[in-house]
């Protein structure tokens, strides 16, 4: 035996060399440029409500709005608390975040290697390492980027119950599956897929343990159905209202970003499938990047135009492009459709089809695992006829890579000669590599550009370093606006009638992302201003003097419009702009 192949805690040195290769190159593309990472209204929000909770303040009723306009439970608040006591700081929880979505993967591995085979479990964490979508949202303040780590646990916690045979791991499943509906409402995808595993397979459960992880989950939603009785169930109200409606049907064949702000639109049902490819590894990234991805969302041309000299776009900066990345997400589909007919085959050989009972080959019964986590998504959203957006699928992962991952082991073991298995060797190393510059050319091009004129929106450096500039000169006046403004966007969560202060009506800085209407600033910058230590010094705005910030990555002026905001008096920190205007 080879000293490649002796074992340590019964795996052979050769897969745990494969293992830490497989975190470093993913730690490396999540920890690379955290000035980078996305810092908006919604993790300003998040923040200060963490933030507030750790410095003795209230705890959380309810957390961020969702896009159907329902106000999500406080969950995603609480788990951001213990990373919070570490540090306030947005990049030091883009690393904690960033941990989190490494231990992910290497849950990936184990579902893969425990499972599928050993290959399976390496090809599917590479795969889950180096994801585009998956490394994007690993490392904002976002609920987001805490569900494939929640996924992955429910992921290992079936498996465990349904091929381990240890029914006292539905006390995860049952804990864990509430818990992905109360942190993101895409959850309940994952609910229909474990209830219809659990139908189908039939596995043993031990009641008690389930009992217990739903009372654990019961007790989280505690706050939160409180916070519905405060405000007298407005929220199912909503939630009524949207499900099963075809508003999407209103809007414009084809069209995937606003014409003119560069934000997201959601897709219809039907073509939902768009984002269970896309979520894969790189598809619609103009999810993000909205105009800025390429020209044909961009026919009048903004990005383009905005000062500073012709802007390129995306698609055209791409050293390699997104072909060899378009192909692998056809490889899944294919990955799936053998799967489907794996699970067809196993349940075809059984008594009563198709409601077989307990299966006794374990292949075909993790196959249906990961098959109904898919069609338990897709099916959910279709029958409530819901918007769709790209984010809605990170819950399918990790079942795109190990599905991926268990078709490369079946091709690995089925051409057994060396030639045919350095070829398909060769085709993943470039398929790893095609992610990996994939997501350094994203890199390069929200750093040129200080962000995205998406919903990436300007990046956190540039932020930061306006919020220092004006911390330093706007006094305490300017921090208690500061606090005013965080304090009134999240009375709602802590139980508390919104009341705007009197100072707020006549602000020190505001924000003009439409031309010629002013208002308060995002979110982000209150909350950056606040963690700054200059807030403190005697000096103030003058009375007679009024700070505009514009962001580049949010406005969209005409030519006209931008050649009186340049001659306009200001501070350039990037794409944000500290104009400075008599009242």
């Amino acid at each position: 035996m080879g000293a490649w192949e002796s074992k340590w805690l019964g795996v052979a040195l050769w897969e745990w060399a494969g293992l830490v290769l497989i975190v470093a190159v993913g730690a490396w593309l999540r920890l690379l440029r955290l000035d980078l990472i996305e810092f908006k209204g919604d993790e300003a929000i998040a923040a200060w409500l963490a933030l507030q909770f750790v410095k003795g303040g209230s705890l959380p009723l309810a957390g961020l709005v969702s896009s159907v306009g329902v106000t999500n439970p406080p969950l995603f608040i609480y788990l951001l608390v213990p990373m919070f006591l570490v540090s306030g700081d947005p990049s030091v929880i883009g690393v904690l975040l960033a941990v989190q979505s490494l231990v992910a993967v290497v849950i990936c591995w184990h579902i893969g290697r425990r499972y599928y085979g050993s290959l399976t479990g390496l090809v599917s964490a590479a795969l889950f390492a180096v994801s585009p979508w998956a490394v994007i949202y690993s490392r904002k303040i976002w609920a987001i980027d805490l569900e494939p780590l929640l996924t992955c646990g429910v992921l290992w916690a079936l498996h465990a119950l349904v091929l381990d045979r240890k029914p006292k791991a539905i006390f995860w499943v049952a804990l864990l599956v509430p818990c992905l509906m109360m942190n993101h409402f895409s959850g309940f995808g994952p609910l229909a897929a474990v209830l219809g595993v659990l139908l189908l397979l039939r596995p043993r459960l031990d009641w008690r343990w389930t009992a217990g992880g739903l009372l654990i989950a019961g007790v989280l939603a505690l706050p939160y159905i409180r916070y519905q009785q405060i405000n007298h169930w407005t929220d199912l109200t909503q939630a009524r209202a949207t499900v099963g409606t075809d508003r999407w049907s209103q809007l414009p064949p084809g069209m995937t970003v606003h014409p003119q702000y560069g934000a997201r639109l959601p897709r219809r049902p039907s073509e939902m499938w768009h984002h269970v490819l896309a979520v894969y590894n790189s598809g619609e990234v103009e999810d993000v990047l909205g105009l800025s991805a390429a020209r044909r969302f961009d026919p009048a041309q903004l990005h383009a135009q905005r000062p500073g000299g012709p802007r390129a776009y995306f698609e055209d900066s791409l050293w390699l492009g997104d072909s060899v990345l378009q192909v692998q997400q056809w490889v899944f589909v294919g990955a799936f459709m053998w799967l489907a007919v794996l699970g067809v085959k196993g349940l075809r050989r059984q008594r009563g089809f198709p409601w077989a009972g307990v299966m006794e080959d374990n292949r075909e019964r993790a196959v249906w695992i990961l098959l109904f986590w898919v069609i338990g998504l897709v099916a959910v959203f279709y029958v409530a006829r819901l918007w769709t957006y790209l984010l809605y699928f990170v819950v399918l992962y990790p079942v795109h890579f190990l599905a991926t991952g268990a078709l490369y082991h079946m091709a690995h073991d089925k051409w057994a000669t060396k030639g045919a298995r350095a070829a398909l060797c060769a085709a993943l190393g470039v398929v790893l590599v095609w992610n990996v510059m994939y997501m350094l050319d994203f890199y390069r091009f929200v750093d040129r550009n200080g962000g995205a004129f998406g919903t990436y929106g300007s990046v956190l450096g540039p932020k930061r370093e306006a919020a220092r500039f004006l911390a330093e000169r706007g006094g305490p006046r300017l921090a208690e606006d500061a606090r005013a403004q965080l304090d009134l966007a999240v009375a709602r969560s802590l139980g508390r009638q919104p009341q705007a202060p009197a100072r707020l009506q006549r602000p020190s800085v505001v924000q003009m992302d439409n031309f010629g209407r002013p208002e308060l600033p995002q979110l982000d910058l209150p909350y950056l201003i606040l963690l700054e230590k200059g807030q403190t010094q005697a000096m103030e705005f003058p009375t007679n003097m009024m700070v505009v910030v514009v962001d580049d990555n949010r406005a969209g002026f005409t030519p006209q419009q931008w050649q009186q905001i340049v001659a306009t008096p200001q501070t350039n920190f990037g794409p944000i702009r500290l104009l400075f205007v008599p009242r």
